[in-house]
């Protein structure tokens, strides 16, 4: 799942969390709230066709 929070600077930024409510990765910090929203898409779109690169 997805979570918005709001920065305490100003702006927002979102978590993608497990189903164990572990977190997987946070967003940068966007300055509006549609913005964080945007990214969110933009990551749900994108990440299933992602190339994974093993650079171990």
């Amino acid at each position: 799942m997805f979570e918005i929070f709001r920065a305490k600077g100003g702006g927002y930024f979102w978590h993608l969390k497990a189903g164990n409510g572990e977190k997987l990765c946070h967003s940068e910090v966007y300055t509006t709230k549609q913005a964080a929203q945007a990214g969110i898409e933009a990551v749900k779109r994108i990440a299933p066709g992602a190339p994974v690169y093993d650079r171990a």
